[in-house]
């Protein structure tokens, strides 16, 4: 079982296809692009724009690309204009 697999099997996973926001205590380690995807908003718990940090905007993200915050923080708001992720829990 990859590191990823057994992170998803003991702490679960959301589907995400649109605009939702994720509590400090939900814990949001990183997203995994399900489905062609790109970004209106993404934002750790700090509020950092996580689209800037990553140099993503305006980018479509390929199926598989995992996006994650710098130093360790957890994701805050996930607002897609197409595709969908799959949010995997700490």
């Amino acid at each position: 079982m990859t590191t990823q697999e057994l992170q998803i099997s003991r702490n679960g996973q959301y589907y995400v296809s649109g605009d939702v926001t994720f509590t400090a205590s939900q814990q949001v380690a990183y997203l995994v692009v399900n489905e062609a995807a790109v970004f209106a908003n993404l934002t750790d718990q700090a509020d950092v724009n996580i689209i800037t940090q990553s140099n993503i905007s305006g980018a479509t993200l390929s199926a598989g690309i995992i996006i994650a915050p710098k130093g360790g923080s957890f994701i805050k708001r996930v607002n897609m204009t197409s595709g969908s992720v799959i949010a995997v829990f700490a």
